[in-house]
Formats: C-alpha cells, structure tokens, sequence
C-alpha cells in the first residue's frame, strides 16, 4: 500500500464527511444510512467507502440478512477521531506523574482503551477471513498518519516495518519515553490486535534514528 493512499485518503471533503459521519453514528452503518447522514448518494458513499477501507481508516463486516439475497455490508471506523490540539503542558505533566509509578504500563493500556472508543464490528459480523500482515500494517499506517507521525512503510523479509519520522510528542517523549512510547505501543498494538486476534506480535522501537521511531508488526510464532 503505497503511503500517498493513506494521505491521500483523506484528501476529499466528502470522503472526510463519511468518516465522520461513521464516528458519530456509534455503531456500524450500512451506505444507505451514510449516504443519508452525508448528503451523498448510496454509489458514491460506497466508492469513498473502498477508498477508506484499503486506506486502513474503515473496516467493513458482515450483517445478518434479513431475507433473500446477499448479506448486508456494513462499516466502522478502524480507530476514534483523533481530534486537534496538542495539549503539550497537560501531556507533560501527566507523562512525569505516570513516570513514578507503572508509566510504561498504565501508559499502554490507555492506548489500547482509546482505540475501543472506535466501535469496530464485532468478529462474528465479520466474514471468517482472517486479516492479513499487509492489512495489519495499512491500519496501523493509517492511524499513525492521522495522528501525525509521518509514517513510511518498509517491508522486510518476515514482517513490516513502519518509520515514524515525525513524533507529535518528540520533546514529552525524550523526557519520559516510557509513558509516551507506552501509549504509542499500546495504539500499535490494539490496532494490531484489533486486525486479527492472535495472529501479530507488535513492537515500537523508540529513537532508532534521531528524531525517527520504527514500529515492526510480525507473524505470532507458534508455541
């Protein structure tokens, strides 16, 4: 998945109105529904639809039919809203008060409890098919461009390697990086996770270069 389609995502002001639209609805919807919440026809909101989902921004599942013919699609938000404002001063006091007691912990679970708040449909909506590394990987680019960190992907020979050139946190992270790399480990991972249980182990290397993180998603070892 080259990066300037997860940029380039977003790039529509109507593709960003059905994602939004998406996140309020607090639930999966179908593209009848979206199309109504956006304005927009039921073709077209499928078609921005296909965009965001090899973006890694949408995931879609499977309903229950009602009656003769195909299941209904339906479609979530693959994370929350990410939302403006950097909050530094708060972010820095929170990072040393978390640093004095189980930071990296407490710090990885908050960041996988904020992607629950992006209401996935449930696995047993979905499909049966487990997803793949490569789709693993677009998500967690997706979510990592959104937020800012200028992600680029690189693949090697057992799994994936994403370059975060761009930290919105750099200087909280310099001084606590276990609080502020844990909530990034704990984003990774959720997404991860989220993708396909079980299936990827997920890990964030902090300052690999200057200024540049690496976050590497690989196929779980059988044990």
């Amino acid at each position: 998945m080259p990066d300037d389609m997860t940029y380039g995502a977003l790039a529509v002001a109507s593709r960003r109105r059905v994602l939004d639209a998406l996140r309020q609805a607090g639930a999966p919807q179908d593209a009848v529904a979206l199309g109504l919440a956006t304005d927009l026809h039921p073709n077209t909101v499928r078609f921005h639809l296909k965009v965001l989902i090899e973006a890694g921004y949408v995931v879609q599942a499977t309903g229950q039919r009602a009656g003769p013919g195909r299941p209904q699609a339906l479609y979530a938000p693959a994370a929350p809203s990410v939302g403006e404002g950097g909050y530094a001063l708060l972010a820095e006091m929170l990072a040393g008060q978390l640093d004095e007691a189980r930071g990296a912990d407490l710090a990885q679970a908050a960041g996988r409890r904020w992607l629950g708040l992006g209401r996935r449909p449930s696995p047993e909506a979905g499909s049966g098919t487990p997803a793949t590394l490569d789709e693993a990987a677009v998500r967690a680019t997706a979510l990592f461009a959104e937020l800012g960190f200028d992600p680029v992907r690189a693949g090697q020979d057992e799994g994936v390697r994403i370059e975060l050139r761009a930290c919105p946190f750099l200087d909280v992270a310099r001084r606590h990086p276990g609080v502020v790399c844990g909530v990034h480990l704990g984003l990774l991972r959720g997404t991860v996770e989220g993708a396909a249980p079980g299936a990827f182990d997920a890990q964030l290397y902090p300052f690999v270069r200057p200024g540049v993180c690496a976050a590497e998603i690989r196929h779980r070892e059988s044990r």
